[in-house]
């Protein structure tokens, strides 16, 4: 049976906050695994409002499916 997860509202994987924008890096970066993050991420974007850098929930969500749900992340390089 497959697992259901459910989140908050604007909330996603480890209670971190979409915002319009995404997800704040500066959020991400209190995680005790972001450099992994940062490892699977350099070939996509962040966004910018001007102010603070953003990661599309996509993106996130993708890296917490593929590292947190199955044990690894993909790595290219």
């Amino acid at each position: 049976m497959k697992q259901q997860l459910h989140f908050a509202d604007n909330k996603t994987y480890f209670g971190v906050d979409i915002n319009r924008y995404g997800v704040k890096v500066d959020d991400l970066e209190k995680l005790p695994f972001f450099d992994m993050f940062v490892k699977y991420h350099e070939d996509k974007i962040f966004l910018t409002n001007g102010e603070d850098q953003y990661v599309p929930v996509i993106d996130w969500e993708s890296f917490c499916y593929d590292y947190v749900m199955h044990g690894n992340y993909r790595n290219d390089g």
